[in-house]
């Protein structure tokens, strides 16, 4: 019972415990109840804001179908007027992927001027909202973004569709069918307007796709990125119009034709357009009055090397149970039999990679003799993906020192091994890390009635401006769109059936 708990041991028990499930639901970042600090601005509301552009900058990172998460951080030195980001990934960081990034900032430099050129005088800094975004307004330029963002991220968001456009493709067949051949109105109508659109795209998208050598000409890419933005318009109008719940009433109301499992509708809608939210995030940094100094100041880029540790875990059955008995503070008969699997489960020694958002904080905490030391870091994170379930405890604890604290936009709650603990805040951070974990196990535990009860017993707010198309842009892509289906012949519910 006395047995002292590793942080690497644990999270090792709550991997085997879950096996890369959830284990609990996601959890969000609540900004109204932490203080932001060293953002573009010194305002809470500004820089919770700011929390979509580092995502989408972590996003655009992201090339590979798989395996890559990316962190940036940020600093600003006002007096310097220069601004530098730092970047961490699991992987090893590309010259090509600075490049990349590079790029994509000097034309959002560009864009940014561009948009203060036409807004000129008449926005009044006290107003609460930015001004409108015309959707005319350097439109060939934003589209070039778009298409550099889309095409160096193009396996990623193709592993996206491919996933999920059978899935939502046979959603609508079956609500087509359930309302008798009616045509669909308000956000249903918007649902088949988002599968219709995507449709078209990919008529484009995947001649490039499967063939990289046939380029697509800057009409193309125009018209891509008018299509994606009118899916992502009506999926935004089916969250909204939908309600909160829209999207699981509208399941539960078709689970006669899903017997084992139901449609993730929200999920499918939520990846099939993140790519496209991320670049629009982008544009909405670039137009904003208040962030636009950001865009003007000097950009370098810093990134973090790869970090692994080396541990080693218990072989024996006496030695994994000894540690269930410490994690639950009691002894039980389950513990024998899971001890006994735990043993059989992991070798002796692992190479573990401290993830990139935990091994960034590392860096930002270390002294690197650059001017930069003296610059602190925005405490808020961008990252690709939700953090897991040991970085989010990690951070948490981190967060306890009384020191600088740090924070993502969330954990999707599962728990991954190999994974290292960072070398910052030594012993006494790794024990509050075993603590906090062991409550998180015990309490498992307790809800599968394993273990005596005790005796007592979220996103951030994106930039809200983005380019309007305006009803004649947007009806000029529905019909466009709708033309799909008079050229495939047939009716809506025939062209779904159809696959794509």
């Amino acid at each position: 019972m006395a047995t002292e708990l590793d942080p690497h041991h644990l999270v090792a028990l709550m991997h085997f415990q879950f096996q890369g499930e959830q284990a609990r639901a996601s959890r969000r970042l609540d900004p109204t109840s932490h203080s932001l600090k060293y953002g573009i601005r010194d305002d809470h509301g500004t820089n919770v804001r700011t929390f979509p552009v580092l995502d989408a900058l972590a996003s655009i990172f992201v090339s590979q179908e798989s395996s890559q998460v990316v962190a940036i951080a940020l600093q600003l030195n006002s007096q310097k007027q220069e601004i530098r980001l730092t970047i961490a990934e699991n992987q090893e960081v590309r010259p090509g992927q600075v490049n990349h990034l590079t790029k994509v900032w000097e034309k959002l430099q560009t864009l940014s001027g561009e948009y203060a050129k036409q807004r000129g005088s008449r926005w009044d800094k006290h107003e609460g909202m930015s001004p409108e975004i015309p959707w005319d307004v350097a439109f060939s330029l934003r589209a070039e973004i778009y298409s550099d963002i889309y095409q160096y991220s193009l396996k990623k968001q193709m592993k996206r569709i491919t996933k999920w456009k059978d899935g939502l493709r046979l959603f609508l067949v079956h609500l087509l069918e359930h309302r008798g051949g009616a045509n669909l109105e308000g956000f249903e109508l918007n649902l088949f307007n988002a599968a219709l659109g995507l449709r078209a795209t990919l008529k484009l998208i995947g001649k490039l796709h499967d063939n990289p050598q046939n380029q697509l000409t800057d009409d193309q890419w125009k018209t891509i990125y008018e299509q994606n933005t009118w899916v992502t318009e009506n999926v935004r109008l089916v969250f909204v119009d939908g309600g909160r719940m829209g999207c699981e009433s509208l399941v539960n109301e078709l689970e006669e034709y899903y017997p084992r499992s139901q449609f993730e509708l929200r999920r499918a809608l939520e990846k099939l357009t993140s790519l496209d939210r991320h670049i629009e995030a982008l544009f909405a940094f670039a137009h904003s009055p208040r962030l636009r100094h950001a865009l003007q100041y000097r950009m370098s880029i810093s990134v973090v090397p790869e970090q692994t540790r080396t541990v080693k875990l218990p072989t024996s059955q006496e030695q994994w149970q000894s540690i269930l008995e410490a994690a639950c503070n009691e002894r039980r008969v389950w513990q024998k039999k899971d001890s006994a699997l735990l043993s059989e489960m992991f070798q002796l020694e692992y190479t573990c990679p401290v993830h990139c958002e935990c091994r960034l904080i590392q860096y930002l905490m270390a002294k690197h003799n650059t001017p930069w030391d003296n610059v602190p870091p925005f405490n808020y994170i961008g990252v690709s993906k939700l953090s897991c379930g040991a970085c989010h405890i990690w951070m948490e604890a981190f967060n306890g020192l009384d020191g600088r604290q740090f924070y993502t936009r969330g954990s999707h709650g599962k728990w991954y091994w190999p994974w290292g603990v960072p070398t910052v805040g030594g012993e006494s951070l790794g024990k509050i890390m075993a603590e906090k974990i062991s409550v998180e196990y015990k309490a498992y535990q307790r809800g599968l009635g394993r273990v005596r009860l005790d005796s007592d017993s979220s996103d951030a707010e994106p930039l809200r401006v983005r380019p309007r198309m305006g009803a004649a842009v947007a009806d000029r892509v529905a019909s466009s769109a709708a033309e799909a289906v008079l050229e495939d012949g047939g009716s809506g519910l025939d062209l779904m059936k159809t696959p794509y």
